[in-house]
This record gives C-alpha cells, sequence and structure tokens, in this order.
C-alpha cells in the first residue's frame, strides 16, 4: 500500500486543516482531500469495541453484524458496482483496503462534481430516485441468487429479522411479535428477488440539477425491490402524503422497472412480477414495524399509514 492514493492523504493529512465528519455512532470518520487535481472522499470505518448507543446494547453479534456491513460494502464496490457504470450513478471506488480490522474506503468525491445532499426534496426528486432503484433492481432481477457470490452478500437491508433477535426479544408481546417470523417467511417466499440497496434513504443519495447518484452500501443484499422504496417513503413523505401520494408513486417505480427489464431483455414475467411484490407491500410494512418496535418503539415513522399496512398483513397472516 506504500504508492496507493491512502498512503499519500496520510502523509498530507496534517497539511490539510479539515474537521472529518464523524460516522454513526463513532463508526469511523468521513474525510475529504485534494491529491493533485482530483477531490476524494475517504470512508474509514472500524466498529469500537465499546459501542455506545441508547437502543444498543454491543454484543458480539451486533459487532459481528456490523462489522460485516463493511465486508459487504467493500464487496459490492470491487465486484458489482462496475456493472451499473452506464445504468445509474455511483460513486466510483478508487481504492479498498482492510488494515487490521479497519475499513478504509476510498472514493471520488462527488460533491465537485455537482451533486449535494437534500434534507427535503419535490416529487421530482422523489421519482429521480424510484428511476435509480428500479435500475438498480432490474440490474439483478435476472441473476441466478442461489450462486456462491451472493451468499457473501445474504439479504439485504439492515431490519432483517435473522439479523436483529436483541430487538426481536426486546418486543412486547403483541400480534406482530407472534406473527414476526410468519412475516419473514412470506417474504423470503416470494419468487422474484434481486439485491437491493438495503439503507434507500433519502441521506443516501445526492442530487445536481438532472440527475441522482447513490451511494452507502454496507446493506446491499438479497431482498424484494419494495423494501427499499419502502424505505425511501418513510424518509419523505410523511402520514398524510403516503395516503395520497403513495400509490402513484408506487406505479410509477413499476412503470421504470418495467422499462428497465425491457432494456436489458429479461425473460421475466413482469405482470407476475409485480402481482407478487404489490401483494407483499403490507409484509414490507409489517417487517419494519416489527424492528422499530425493538429498537425505538416511540419512532416518528410508526405512523398510521405503517399501522394500517401492518394490520393488513396480520390479517393475512391469519389466513
Amino acid at each position: 500500500m506504500q504508492s496507493s492514493l491512502y498512503s499519500q492523504y496520510l502523509h498530507l493529512k496534517h497539511r490539510q486543516n479539515q474537521t472529518p465528519q464523524t460516522l454513526w455512532n463513532g463508526c469511523g470518520t468521513l474525510e475529504k482531500c485534494q491529491i493533485g487535481t482530483r477531490k476524494y472522499a475517504i470512508k474509514i470505518s472500524q466498529v469500537p469495541d465499546d459501542l455506545q448507543h441508547v437502543n444498543i446494547q454491543q454484543t458480539s453479534f451486533s459487532l459481528q453484524r456490523k462489522i460485516k456491513s463493511y465486508v459487504k460494502e467493500q464487496h459490492f464496490y470491487r465486484h458489482y458496482a462496475l456493472c451499473l457504470r452506464d445504468l445509474c450513478l455511483l460513486p466510483q471506488a478508487i481504492e479498498l483496503h482492510e488494515i487490521n480490522g479497519k475499513f478504509i474506503t476510498l472514493l471520488e468525491d462527488f460533491e465537485p462534481l455537482g451533486f449535494q445532499n437534500k434534507s427535503s426534496v419535490s416529487t421530482v426528486h422523489i421519482k429521480r430516485v424510484l428511476d435509480w432503484l428500479a435500475t438498480f433492481h432490474a440490474n439483478w432481477l435476472t441473476e441466478d441468487t442461489d450462486n456462491d457470490e451472493f451468499e457473501t452478500f445474504g439479504y439485504g437491508n439492515y431490519w432483517h429479522l435473522d439479523t436483529r433477535p436483541d430487538e426481536y426479544q426486546k418486543m412486547p408481546n403483541s400480534a406482530l411479535k407472534e406473527s414476526a417470523h410468519k412475516i419473514d417467511k412470506t417474504l423470503k417466499r416470494i419468487r422474484y428477488h434481486t439485491l437491493i440497496h438495503g439503507d434507500a434513504k433519502l441521506a443516501n443519495f445526492a442530487f445536481d440539477d438532472n440527475r441522482v447518484i447513490g451511494y452507502d452500501f454496507q446493506h446491499v443484499g438479497l431482498g424484494n425491490g419494495l423494501s427499499d422504496v419502502m424505505l425511501l417513503f418513510t424518509t419523505v413523505l410523511n402520514n398524510a402524503q403516503l395516503e395520497t401520494e403513495c400509490n402513484d408513486l408506487l406505479a410509477y417505480y413499476f412503470s421504470r422497472l418495467q422499462q428497465a427489464l425491457v432494456h436489458k431483455c429479461s425473460a421475466i414475467s413482469f405482470c407476475d412480477l409485480q402481482q407478487q411484490w404489490q401483494e407483499s407491500w403490507c409484509f414490507i410494512w409489517a417487517d419494519f414495524h416489527r424492528f422499530l418496535q425493538g429498537w425505538r418503539p416511540e419512532h416518528h415513522k410508526i405512523n398510521d399509514y405503517m399501522k394500517k399496512q401492518t394490520a393488513i398483513a396480520l390479517r393475512q397472516t391469519e389466513k
């Protein structure tokens, strides 16, 4: 690594008077630098042994889950990101290192290219993210999800039941807790899976005047594409907007997904795919509701729309 850009950055670091951005709960930093004429963003990740969080008690299980998320992200950038180069925008990975449990992900800095994060967005921006997600999902729908390479990822998203036993145990006794494994099995039985982003919140997308770029692939993995859509909606739509705008935005997502599959000359039956994924919508919300109840039961995302979808899912599991 002697001639790497990261080693050059370490040599120059004392000269570049910048304050790094702290990552989630002290699990590293995001640092910016300029080497020559190019600007880079360097994500340096490492889980502290004594991670302190109001809603999380650090265990060996949770520690390994977090470490695996860094492995997954680097695996994605190393083996999958290039497949998307001409389809949807994501930062170019320049260097990837793992040194004594520290993960260094050196990326191009997209801010000098005109991309900025937004704290609130219009319908136009939401549709741009849905375009991005539809293209991302379509690219993996024709893959053989049983091959060994996908095993590195496992299931995507950060609230997957198998990876959240602590939160499940913390849930109060309820119909949702009793049905949690049935809901999980229902989602796993769906015929059509793809690689999902896994953490498709607004904060993981940046916009220029006409385009959107997606990043942060720690929770990528197999799943239902609507899991990404659901999580996006929880960060851009309030309860009233979910009631009035959700169906139209879902229809838009499916139209873009169909176009992307046609572009790929996919042999997948889109009608069958759409029907199965639409039928899973209530289960996806209920599955996320299950996680929030065990993680932070007072979370503002547990709104009337989520409760309504959970009620529909629970009725379905009783049949």
